[in-house]
C-alpha cells in the first residue's frame, strides 16, 4: 500500500516540473489542446482570451518585423501576399502539432508561428 501511495505523491510533485515553460510554443499548444477538449465551454474559460491575446501579440510582432524588412529592403521571412498573413486558429494549431515536440518545447510562440507561416507562404526566390 505504501508503494502506490508514494508513487502517486511523487507523480503529483513531478507533474508541474514536466509542464512546458510559459511563453513556449509547447505551453501554448498544451493550453489550446486543453481548451479544445472543453468544446464550446472553452469560450467561457479565462485562458481562451489569454491565448487569443498571446497569438495576436506574436502575429503582430511578426507582421511588424516583415514590414520593417520590406522598408529596409532586406529579405522577408515569409511570402504571403500581404504582411498580415491569413492563418486560422485551427490551421495554426495543426501547424504547431506538426513541429516536433522537443523543438516546440524550446521555441517561443513567435518563432513557432513564423515557422508555420514559412511553411504556408514559402519564399521561392531564396
Amino acid at each position: 500500500m505504501r508503494v502506490p501511495l508514494f508513487a502517486g505523491l511523487l507523480l503529483s510533485v513531478a507533474a508541474p516540473a514536466l509542464a512546458a515553460a510559459p511563453g513556449t510554443a509547447q505551453n501554448f499548444l498544451d493550453r489550446a489542446e486543453r481548451l479544445l477538449g472543453k468544446g464550446p465551454f472553452a469560450l467561457v474559460d479565462a485562458d481562451y482570451k489569454r491565448l487569443q491575446r498571446e497569438g495576436t501579440v506574436a502575429g503582430d510582432s511578426i507582421r511588424r518585423d516583415r514590414e520593417a524588412a520590406e522598408r529596409a529592403h532586406r529579405p522577408i521571412l515569409y511570402c504571403s501576399p500581404k504582411p498580415r498573413a491569413d492563418l486560422g486558429n485551427m490551421e495554426f494549431i495543426r501547424g504547431l502539432r506538426a513541429i516536433p515536440g522537443p523543438q516546440r518545447q524550446r521555441m517561443t510562440l513567435k518563432s513557432a508561428m513564423l515557422l508555420v507561416l514559412q511553411k504556408k507562404y514559402p519564399c521561392l526566390h531564396h
